[in-house]
């Protein structure tokens, strides 16, 4: 079993997830956004998106935030993901710096 961490630096976005072992048919995507990075878990009609905001990843590290951010997405992919909206948005949480 590899037991490296998921948030080992310089590791790139698709071995994280393939690490952090997400539900059968759920796909893990990340875009950058001017107020951050939004990581999104997803199946056919249902998903979650998550907002990992600069200042939180300025405030606790790029490695633990991107952990956490995939840790959240997981949890919540295995307990069952929200609908999509009728117009195709996302419920998103959001991760911010104090």
């Amino acid at each position: 079993m590899d037991r490296t961490p998921i948030y080992a630096a310089r590791m790139d976005f698709a071995r994280q997830v393939q690490l952090a072992r997400f539900p059968a048919g759920v796909v893990v995507t990340v875009r950058g956004t001017p107020e951050g990075r939004i990581f999104q878990a997803a199946q056919p009609g249902r998903g979650l998106e998550l907002l990992l905001t600069t200042d939180a990843v300025k405030m606790y590290g790029e490695g633990p935030t991107v952990a956490l951010a995939l840790e959240r997405l997981k949890k919540v992919s295995e307990t069952g993901l929200p609908a999509v909206g009728d117009d195709g948005t996302y419920v998103r949480a959001v991760f911010v710096g104090d």
